[in-house]
């Protein structure tokens, strides 16, 4: 079984320290100003059995940082209040931030009983369970305990084992995920990270990558509870010794991760609850938002207001100005910018790139179904999400912070769900959905039609400035499957031209005439035709006309392009393609000279010329001889 992760919680000087001592014989506070000052400033770790853990949090106010880094990855707390003292401000601030973060279980202690009179004590215990109301807490057995004595304290160890032997299984998303509590060095070793693993497991030689940083990282050793292990799993408290990064580069707050996976983002959307004690908040307010070991400013912002009151819910978007790994389905807790007063918290919903439209009705349904953990949803968002960028497996997998196992189980239902949809196969095969699928296909028509309007005299518009209308990041091989895939009903693509499939060209009087004269021009011209400019100037038309018709009657087969500037009648192409095979059947291999003369033309044609025919196949050059190809 994994460890059991405890954690502390309760206003300062309330005996937390003095409790974790009793049960483990252990001294959590190891600092020299904890020593000096004989108050708990930052986390710290005893350990009760072979795979109990109790992290030791500070109640002082301005050490509620630390405390949220020490309790994000708890199974279970000891909900620590003084019997001299009672309820006071941390004890409930503490209270709602385990609330906040969905700490499940957990049992209150009331320390220093010796200190107070029985009726005191009684009254305590009432007020405790007026507290405790609405919470997780609610109904708990309070454990009265004397830690210099130790009275009660077996219990509460029994309770604790009792506990551990009934925690329920945490949920592995497959990938590897530790929120990093503490850095430090030790001589002969290097570098050394510990924390709770939330997801996953590790072994010696594993590559992992440290986050925001992106920085990849070896793991050279590990540990739990002081004794070397070849690898941990889920919910173990591990040391882990890093190859690749100096301590100096590592704080707390950052991640150690699979490779590839949690990429810091600036931008999230969670469901957010106001706490009945704090004030009416209004959208874009500036907060601090914790979340995992990790403290950042950023604003939140109400998707479907302007305000909440105390006491209320909805769903809002936490801009951040630093990046956090964070990824759904985690919790977080929201701080006042000034004064720093817990004031809510919630659970994060998606990682977005760009910020959130509000008051979006489709995107609250959305979120709806995410909130209620459908997890399939959230799938399904992230390759919505994409846009006109189809997505792998790997991307989906890196962006829901699942492994790629856990990943395909609910692309597998989208899929027979008709969802989403796969373009492409093996390695290649990426994700649309469905709906974004189908838009493109609407836009795609809407480009066609206004096309077909604007330019009824052109057989179709490209398929290269089709897709660059749609989107430029638009991916060439999902554009050329929908163009398939349209092309079963319709549109038509030859030439590499779209056009719908019941559309016609149009033409006035004016425009025949010119195209008219044009190909008369290139038909009389034989293989001496003239060039786009000189065409141009002949015509007494303009230039940009010229190329336009060009193209208009080489789309439709009566010009050939043997380059940019230079065509040539398709009539007289083929009249000289069997003046060439006439001769080479008779006499062999031809020079460029003799198809010269053969064509009456000169080396400037007759070379373009040969080189469309190389092209094609009709002939291949042999040195300085062409002959037939095969």
């Amino acid at each position: 079984m994994s460890h059991f992760i405890i954690g502390t919680a309760g206003h300062i000087d309330h005996g937390k320290t003095s409790l974790v001592k009793a049960l483990t014989g252990m001294d959590t506070d190891v600092l020299k100003e904890e020593k000096e000052r004989n108050i708990t400033i930052d986390i710290g770790f005893a350990f009760l059995g072979n795979d109990i853990t109790i992290i030791d949090v500070p109640g002082h106010e301005r050490f509620i940082k630390n405390m949220m880094a020490g309790v994000s990855t708890i199974d279970f707390t000891l909900f620590v209040i003084a019997a001299d003292d009672g309820i006071m401000p941390q004890t409930r601030e503490h209270l709602d931030i385990l609330n906040l973060l969905q700490v499940k279980d957990g049992v209150i202690v009331l320390t220093k009983a010796d200190m107070v009179e029985p009726d005191w004590l009684e009254l305590v215990q009432e007020e405790i369970k007026d507290c405790m109301k609405g919470t997780f807490l609610e109904g708990k057995e309070i454990f009265v305990v004397d830690s210099i004595s130790g009275k009660g304290i077996e219990e509460l160890k029994n309770l604790i084992f009792e506990k551990k032997e009934n925690k329920p299984p945490r949920m592995d998303k497959g990938i590897f995920k530790l929120p990093i509590d503490r850095v430090f060095t030790m001589k002969g070793f290097g570098t050394i990270i510990t924390g709770t693993i939330l997801s996953g497991k590790v072994k010696e030689g594993d590559k992992l990558s440290i986050q925001p940083q992106n920085k990849e990282v070896r793991v050279k050793g590990l540990q739990s509870h002081g004794v070397n292990k070849p690898e941990l799993v889920l919910g173990d408290r591990a040391a882990i010794n890093l190859h690749g990064i100096a301590v100096e580069e590592i704080e707390r707050g950052n991640v150690l991760v699979s490779s590839g996976y949690l990429e810091p983002s600036y931008i999230f959307v969670s469901k957010f609850y106001l706490l009945n004690s704090a004030k009416k908040l209004q959208s874009k307010t500036r907060v601090r938002v914790h979340a995992g070991t990790n403290e950042v400013l950023g604003r939140i912002i109400f998707l479907d207001r302007e305000e909440l009151e105390p006491g209320q819910s909805c769903f809002a978007e936490l801009r951040l100005e630093e990046q956090m790994n964070i990824s759904p389905e985690e919790r977080f807790v929201i701080r006042s910018y000034s004064p720093q007063i817990t004031i809510g918290g919630g659970q994060i919903l998606t990682i977005n790139e760009k910020k959130a439209k509000r008051y979006n009705n489709d995107l609250i349904e959305v979120l709806t179904a995410l909130e209620k953990g459908d997890q399939n949803r959230l799938v399904e968002e992230t390759v919505f999400l994409s846009r006109n960028n189809a997505i792998s497996l790997s991307e989906i997998s890196k962006k829901v912070a699942w492994s790629e196992s856990e990943t395909e189980k609910a692309i597998v239902k989208l899929l027979a769900d008709n969802k989403i949809i796969h373009i492409g196969k093996d390695i290649k095969k990426v994700y649309f959905h469905s709906s974004n699928y189908e838009e493109i296909k609407a836009q795609i028509l809407r480009v066609v039609n206004k096309f077909h309007a604007e330019f009824s005299h052109k057989q179709g518009i490209s398929k290269e400035e089709l897709r660059t209308k749609i989107s430029t990041k638009l991916n060439p091989d999902v554009f050329d499957a929908v163009i398939t895939d349209m092309s079963k009903e319709t549109v038509n693509s030859a030439n590499n031209l779209i056009n719908l499939k019941n559309f016609t060209i149009k033409i006035d009087t004016n425009m025949q005439d010119n195209l008219s004269a044009v190909l008369k021009n290139y038909k009389e011209s034989g293989f001496k035709p003239l060039t786009i400019k000189e065409l141009s100037a002949e015509l007494n038309l303009p230039f940009k006309d010229i190329k336009q018709f060009t193209a208009m009657m080489t789309a439709n087969g009566d010009l050939v392009k043997l380059d940019d500037e230079l065509f040539i009648s398709k009539d007289t192409l083929e009249k000289g393609k069997e003046i060439i095979k006439s001769a080479i059947s008779r006499s062999g291999p031809l020079k460029l000279g003799q198809i010269s003369e053969l064509l009456d033309s000169t080396r400037k044609f007759v070379v373009p010329i040969m080189e469309y025919l190389d092209k094609t196949g009709f002939t291949k050059r042999n040195g300085d001889f062409r002959e037939l190809g095969e």
